[in-house]
C-alpha cells in the first residue's frame, strides 16, 4: 500500500512490493477516498445532529404559535373567517419561512467542505430524512388537538362549541399547508430519499456497501403489514408502544432500531415513552402522543424506509394525504357543531307540527293556520272536503335562511380566491387533482369557500332528513295501562292520524327540502367526495378512519336521498286509504308552483349556498310583466299562483338586488396601520410637551414644540393625500 504524493487517496494492490506498479493488463483496483470514508461519518453525524436541532426548534415555535391562537380564540360564535384566515396563513407561511431557512443555513455548511460531493450528497439526505419527520411529528400534533371522533353522552355544549373552534382554526391551517408550503417539493425530492441516494451509490461504486445500504431499507409494504398486525380493532389508529413494537418487528433483520427511531422522531424520551400508554384520555399531552396513523408513521420512519418517487406513496403525497383527510375531519365536525342549534330548533318545529296535525280535525288544523274557508257548519257536514295547499312551512324556510347565514359569517372574500395560480404549481406540491377539476382548470380546484359550503350542505342534508323520518315516520307515544304502568307502544304512526290537508302539508316540506338540496343545489356535494377521493393515499383501503368519513359525507348524502323519497312514498300512501282523503287533481303542478314561488322569494339569500337559479327571468321587463299577474291574496296560504302561458313559473314581484350586494360582513380598512401611526405621532408630540414643560422650559420652546407637532401632523395628512 503506497500514497501518492500529497493527495488523499490511498491505493490497493494485490502486489507484495511497496510501491510496486500493476502489470500490463492487469484491472485496476478499486480506489477509495479518505476525505469521503472521513465525511461519511463525521459530516453525516455533525450535520445530522445540527439539523435535528433546527427542526426541533421550528416544530416547538409552530405548534406554540398555534396553541397560543387556539387559547385566544374567541367562541364559536362571535370568532371571524377573516381573523382566522389570518392566523392560520401567518402559522403557514413562518412554517414555510423557517423550513427554508434551515435548508439555506445548512448548505452554507458546504463552503468550506474539501469533498463537497460527498456532504452534499449527505446533507440533501439528512434534509429529506428530517423534513419527512418534523412533518410526521407536526400532523401527529395536529390530531391531537381535535376531539375524538366519538363524543360522550355526556359533554356539554359549551365544551362541543370549544372543539369546534379548533376544529375551524386547525382545518383552516391544514388547508393552508397544503399550498403554502412551497419549501416541500425542494426538500422532498426523491432523488435525494435514502433510498434513491443508496441505489446511485450502489451503482457508482458496484461494491458491497451500496448494495447493503440499499438491502437495508424495508418497503411500505413491510411497514403496513406490521402496523396490520398492531391494529386489532381495526380502527386506524396505534398506540405508542404498539407503533414502537410494529416498527421493530418491521425493521427486524436491518441497521436500524424501529423503537428508538419512532422514540427519537417524536422527541420521547425512554421514561415518556413507557408511561405515554398510561395517561389519561381526556387529557392532552404535549410530550407524548397517545397513538399515531399510518401515514404518520411512514413519516416517522422515513431514514429507514423506501418511498415511492411519485404518486400517493411517496413523501409528498403522503404528507398531502394526511392534510386532505384532516381537512375533511375538521369541517365536518365543524359543520355539525355549528349547525346544531339551528337543528334543535327545525326539530322542535316539526315535533309540534306533526303532533298538532295528528291531535286535530282537518277542519281544525285549517283554522289553526289560515286557511280562507266557508262556513265551519258546512264544512264539517262535508266530508269530502278538498284537502288545502298552502305555502311552504316557516320553520322550513327559517331553517335554510339559517344554513345560509351561517354559510356567510364563516367566509371572508380571500376564502373564493383558487388556493394556487394553476394546475402546474398544485402538480408541484402533489395536491390530487381529479380529471373533471383539471378539464375546469385552477376553478376546478376546491377553495376554502368551497369547503365550507360543502361541509354545511352535506350536514344539512344528512340532520334535517334524518330529523324528518324521526318525526314524521314517528310511532304514537306510548299509552298507560288502567294501573299506571307503561304500557306499550301503540301500533301505527302519528302519519296515520293526519287529515288531508296537514298530508299535504307535509308533502309540500319534504318536497321542498329535496329540491333544494338535490335540485336546486348547482353546487353539488363534491368538495367532500373530492378531498376523500384525494385521501386513497397510503392506507386508502386500510384506514378505516378514512373509510367512516367517506361513509358520513357521501354515503350520508345518498342516504339522505332514500330518506327523503321514502318520506314522500309513505304520505302519498296515506292518500289512498279507502277513499277517505280527497286532494285537488292538480295537486303536483300546484306543490310545484309553491316550491317555484319559495325559491324566487328567498333566491337573495339561498344564491350563494346552492348556485345562481338558471331558471330566473332573461330581464328585469319579464320580471315586471309577469308580477302583473300577481295580487295580494295570492300570496296567503291558500291563494293559487299563476303561471305563465308556457306553463313555467312566473317570477316574483320583488325584484332583488344584485346578489353580491350583501354577502360579507365589513372588513377593517386599509388605512388602520396609518392611523396607529397618526395617533403614535400625537402621543409622541405630547411627550414632548409634558417634557419640556416639567424643564421649564420657555413658552417659546413650548410653542415651537406645538408647530413641530401640528406640523408634522399636516404633513401626513399631506402625504395621504398624495398618494390618493
Amino acid at each position: 500500500v503506497a500514497a501518492e504524493g500529497s493527495s488523499s487517496t490511498l491505493s490497493i494492490t494485490g502486489g507484495t512490493g511497496v510501491g510496486s506498479a500493476p502489470p500490463y493488463g492487469a484491472v485496476p483496483a478499486r480506489r477509495f477516498s479518505l476525505w469521503s470514508a472521513l465525511f461519511s461519518s463525521t459530516f453525516s453525524n455533525l450535520v445530522h445532529s445540527i439539523l435535528s436541532t433546527s427542526f426541533h426548534s421550528v416544530h416547538s415555535s409552530v405548534v406554540s404559535s398555534l396553541r397560543s391562537s387556539l387559547s385566544a380564540a374567541p367562541p364559536l360564535r362571535s370568532i371571524l373567517p377573516h381573523e382566522a384566515h389570518r392566523n392560520a396563513l401567518r402559522i403557514a407561511t413562518d412554517l414555510d419561512r423557517a423550513l427554508r431557512k434551515v435548508s439555506d443555513d445548512a448548505h452554507e455548511l458546504l463552503v468550506h467542505a474539501e469533498e463537497r460531493e460527498e456532504s452534499e450528497r449527505r446533507l440533501r439526505q439528512s434534509l429529506y430524512v428530517q423534513t419527512c419527520e418534523i412533518m410526521g411529528r407536526l400532523l401527529n400534533e395536529l390530531r391531537r388537538m381535535l376531539p375524538p371522533p366519538a363524543r360522550g353522552a355526556g359533554d356539554g355544549v359549551e365544551a362541543k362549541e370549544e372543539d369546534a373552534t379548533t376544529e375551524l382554526i386547525v382545518g383552516r391551517l391544514c388547508y393552508l399547508l397544503k399550498f403554502r408550503l412551497t419549501s416541500l417539493p425542494t426538500l422532498l425530492d426523491p432523488a435525494n430519499s435514502p433510498a434513491a441516494i443508496s441505489a446511485a451509490a450502489a451503482a457508482a461504486g458496484g461494491g458491497s456497501g451500496g448494495r447493503e445500504a440499499k438491502l437495508s431499507l424495508i418497503s411500505l409494504e413491510e411497514l403496513r403489514g406490521a402496523f396490520e398486525l398492531a391494529d386489532d380493532d381495526d380502527d386506524g389508529l396505534i398506540s405508542l408502544e404498539e407503533a414502537m413494537e410494529a416498527a421493530e418487528s418491521a425493521f427486524s433483520g436491518t441497521s436500524f432500531l424501529g423503537a428508538e427511531m419512532v422514540r427519537d422522531t417524536l422527541l420521547l424520551s425512554p421514561s415518556t415513552s413507557k408511561t405515554a400508554a398510561d395517561e389519561d384520555d381526556n387529557e392532552v399531552s404535549v410530550t407524548s402522543p397517545r397513538n399515531v396513523t399510518l401515514p404518520e408513521l411512514v413519516l416517522l420512519s422515513s431514514r429507514g424506509l423506501r418511498h415511492s418517487p411519485s404518486g400517493s406513496e411517496s413523501a409528498l403525497g403522503t404528507v398531502q394525504a394526511s392534510l386532505d383527510l384532516a381537512v375533511l375531519r375538521c369541517f365536518a365536525g365543524w359543520a355539525r357543531a355549528a349547525l346544531r342549534p339551528t337543528l334543535r330548533q327545525f326539530r322542535g318545529s316539526m315535533e309540534a307540527e306533526v303532533d298538532r296535525a295528528a291531535g286535530c280535525s282537518d277542519v281544525e288544523w285549517r283554522r289553526l293556520h289560515g286557511f280562507p274557508a266557508g262556513s265551519l257548519e258546512e264544512e264539517k257536514k262535508d266530508e269530502d272536503t278538498c284537502a288545502a295547499v298552502g305555502g311552504v312551512s316557516s320553520h322550513v324556510t327559517a331553517y335554510l335562511l339559517s344554513l345560509s347565514a351561517a354559510f356567510h359569517q364563516s367566509v371572508c372574500p380571500s376564502d373564493s380566491l383558487p388556493p394556487v395560480p394553476s394546475l402546474e404549481c398544485a402538480d408541484s406540491l402533489g395536491v390530487f387533482i381529479s380529471e373533471e377539476a383539471r378539464v375546469a382548470g385552477v376553478e376546478g380546484l376546491t377553495s376554502m369557500m368551497k369547503m365550507v359550503r360543502s361541509a354545511l350542505l352535506s350536514e344539512a342534508t344528512t340532520s334535517v332528513s334524518r330529523t324528518m323520518h324521526e318525526t314524521i315516520l314517528a310511532p304514537e307515544s306510548v299509552v298507560n295501562d288502567d294501573s299506571g304502568n307503561e304500557g306499550a307502544v301503540v301500533e301505527g304512526k302519528k302519519l296515520d292520524k293526519c287529515g288531508g290537508s296537514a298530508l299535504v302539508q307535509l308533502l309540500l316540506d319534504v318536497g321542498f327540502v329535496k329540491r333544494c338540496f338535490f335540485e336546486r343545489n348547482f353546487h353539488g356535494f363534491g368538495a367532500f367526495g373530492t378531498v376523500a377521493a384525494s385521501s386513497a393515499g397510503v392506507a386508502a383501503d386500510d384506514d378505516s378512519e378514512v373509510d367512516e368519513i367517506e361513509e358520513e359525507s357521501v354515503e350520508g348524502v345518498d342516504k339522505a336521498h332514500e330518506i327523503l323519497s321514502n318520506i314522500l312514498a309513505e304520505i302519498r300512501g296515506r292518500f289512498d286509504r279507502d277513499g277517505e282523503l280527497a286532494v285537488p287533481a292538480d295537486l303536483d303542478t300546484l306543490l310545484n308552483d309553491r316550491h317555484l314561488l319559495q325559491l324566487r322569494t328567498v333566491d337573495l339569500f339561498l344564491s350563494s349556498l346552492f348556485g345562481e337559479d338558471r331558471s330566473a327571468p332573461a330581464s328585469a321587463e319579464e320580471a315586471l310583466a309577469d308580477a302583473s299577474a300577481f295580487g295580494a291574496s295570492s300570496l296567503s296560504m291558500g291563494g293559487t299562483v299563476p303561471n305563465r302561458a308556457d306553463g313555467t313559473m312566473a317570477a316574483s314581484s320583488l325584484l332583488n338586488p344584485l346578489h353580491s350586494a350583501r354577502r360579507f360582513a365589513l372588513l377593517p380598512i386599509q388605512a388602520e396601520r396609518s392611523l396607529q401611526e397618526l395617533q403614535m405621532r400625537g402621543k409622541f408630540g405630547k411627550e414632548k410637551e409634558d417634557r419640556k414643560e416639567a424643564d421649564g422650559g420657555s413658552a417659546e420652546g413650548y410653542g415651537g414644540a406645538v408647530t413641530g407637532a401640528v406640523s408634522s401632523g399636516f404633513g401626513f395628512f399631506s402625504n395621504m393625500l398624495k398618494k390618493k
